[in-house]
């Protein structure tokens, strides 16, 4: 079998394909060049081709999984009419993990390097942020949606650190439709704020 750099050149999307799955199992301590360039079966001289060393790989990974699993995601949510169908949507999309590479969140959050701390910020805040407007769209108090909008951000990174930990324990098949329409429900139920709480 031949190996990928045998029958074609490696490109900087390679590289960073490469890196994003990494990222995913090992937050940024898990981008390294070496170790990289053995899974593509490559040399590190393909590496400088396209980034000036691995801060500079890092970068650009964060970038990536931030326009990719965030700013991608919320456009194409979007596009959706419906406040509650954009809900479902995006939990529908947010539940849909691949154990061979989850989303990088949880692996990043340990991670207080100021790069990575910055663009996780950034994330969680677009992330929540979306929820909570989308629930204000439906009729619920801001105060009260941002709180739901940061209970549902909590639980689906709950939900991520279980596919990578223990997947068993999640629902299958069927089961994770009717676990996002729980959610959902849970979400945008009328609200329950009482006096002072909006």
């Amino acid at each position: 079998m031949p190996t990928p750099s045998s029958t074609r050149n490696l490109t900087r999307d390679d590289w960073l394909d490469a890196a994003m799955t990494a990222m995913a199992h090992g937050g940024v301590r898990g981008i390294r060049v070496e170790p990289l360039a053995k899974t593509m079966r490559t040399s590190k001289g393909s590496f400088y081709w396209h980034f000036r060393d691995r801060a500079d790989l890092v970068e650009a990974t964060l970038q990536r999984w931030e326009q990719l699993e965030t700013n991608r995601v919320i456009e194409v949510v979007a596009s959706t009419s419906h406040p509650r169908d954009r809900l479902r949507r995006l939990l529908a999309i947010a539940h849909r993990q691949d154990p061979e590479r989850p989303d990088p969140s949880v692996a990043l959050t340990g991670d207080r390097d100021d790069p990575v701390r910055v663009v996780l910020e950034r994330v969680t805040a677009r992330r929540i942020g979306f929820v909570a407007d989308q629930l204000v769209a439906l009729g619920i108090t801001p105060g009260e949606a941002a709180r739901r909008a940061t209970l549902a951000y909590t639980s689906y990174l709950g939900y991520a650190a279980l596919v990578r930990s223990a997947p068993g324990a999640l629902p299958a098949g069927q089961d994770v439709r009717r676990y996002i329409e729980t959610v959902l429900t849970v979400l945008a139920s009328a609200a329950t704020d009482g006096p002072g709480n909006g």
